[in-house]
């Protein structure tokens, strides 16, 4: 259901595929031309490409024929689920609205597929954590510390007379924080 321009791009030169774009001018007269018997029966075939990111991709058949899409969610194989470009696999389709989908995919006779090597990025971004007990910018919290229970100091100069909230070497200095102002008036 993707409907970014870019998915077109991939697909080469050849005639427009039927997939998640959509767009192709032709796509009524590609669903004239598939023929019932290429939904029928298991077939083997080859995958054209597979965008892990996305989780589908084209499998190219071996008998010739349209392109067949493919969702991550039929593949046959145990953890991520994903196709290997040029990956032999064995499939089954139907005809849906825009063109051929692939209803169940293994790897020859029924084998699990061995997938792609790649995987997606992660979107994770770390945030930067200090250490209430260290002071470091790092992945640890106070509770988890190689350091151990130190006593309280300032974080910003390491001085064990006053804390970072008091910290004369501090940058970030303001008055309108200063509670002291505010009382003597």
């Amino acid at each position: 259901m993707d409907t970014s321009p870019s998915s077109g791009d991939q697909q080469g030169a050849e005639a427009p595929q039927p997939g998640p774009s959509g767009e192709s001018p032709s796509e009524p007269q590609q669903r004239t031309e598939i023929d019932i018997s290429e939904t029928q029966g298991t077939r083997l075939g080859t995958c054209k490409w597979f965008n892990v990111s996305k989780g589908w991709g084209f499998i190219t058949p071996k008998d010739g024929g349209q392109d067949v899409f493919v969702h991550q969610s039929v593949i046959k194989m145990a953890g991520f689920r994903s196709l290997g470009e040029n990956e032999l696999v064995e499939f089954e389709c139907k005809i849906t609205e825009r063109g051929l989908e692939a209803t169940r995919v293994s790897g020859p006779e029924q084998a699990d597929c061995s997938g792609s090597s790649r995987r997606p990025r992660v979107g994770k971004r770390y945030r930067r954590m200090r250490c209430y007990n260290c002071g470091e910018f790092s992945n640890h919290l106070a509770a988890d510390c190689h350091l151990g229970p130190q006593p309280k100091r300032c974080h910003n100069c390491h001085s064990d007379d006053h804390l970072v909230a008091d910290c004369p070497n501090s940058k970030k200095k303001s008055t309108k924080d200063d509670p002291s102002g505010s009382k003597e008036e």
